[in-house]
């Protein structure tokens, strides 16, 4: 946890986060933290303000897919259609543990690496052949195609 001070000036001590409330306050959208700051120098003072920077839930080898690549069966159930080495659709069961922005933390059933199938999801079933097309390739050719009259 850093501290930035009133004038905007970084902290020099590093501080940790003691205890989080889990409630927000729904008049003033604040949240309750207690943190454990050392303060050899004296420069931080009773009643002082601060800006604290705290960082949430660093994740190595997380991993976020597009929320359109996720559906649902009737149980609640989350599925993804990837792309098997063969070329074929595999349907493949996964936990989705949050949403981050427009994608899906993946905390089951995806691992690095999966090729997912984000669109034409209702076109396509498992054992299809496929045709790969790269996300980042096919914006490329879109945005190509736009700007063409």
């Amino acid at each position: 946890m850093s501290l930035a001070q009133q004038d905007g000036t970084a902290y020099p001590h590093e501080g940790t986060l003691q205890f989080s409330e889990f409630a927000v306050g729904e008049g003033t959208g604040s949240v309750t933290l207690r943190a454990l700051v050392p303060n050899p120098d004296g420069a931080l003072l009773p009643g002082m303000f601060v800006r604290a920077r705290l960082p949430q839930a660093e994740r190595d080898n997380a991993i976020l897919v597009p929320q359109k690549g996720i559906s649902r069966e009737p149980s609640g159930q989350a599925t993804a259609l990837v792309i098997t080495e063969d070329r074929t659709v595999e349907k493949r069961n996964g936990t989705t543990e949050k949403a981050v922005g427009n994608q899906w933390l993946i905390s089951d059933g995806l691992k690095a690496g999966d090729r997912l199938i984000v669109d034409g999801l209702q076109k396509i079933r498992a054992g299809s052949p496929v045709t790969p097309v790269d996300m980042n390739d096919r914006a490329t050719t879109a945005a190509t195609d736009n700007t063409q009259g």
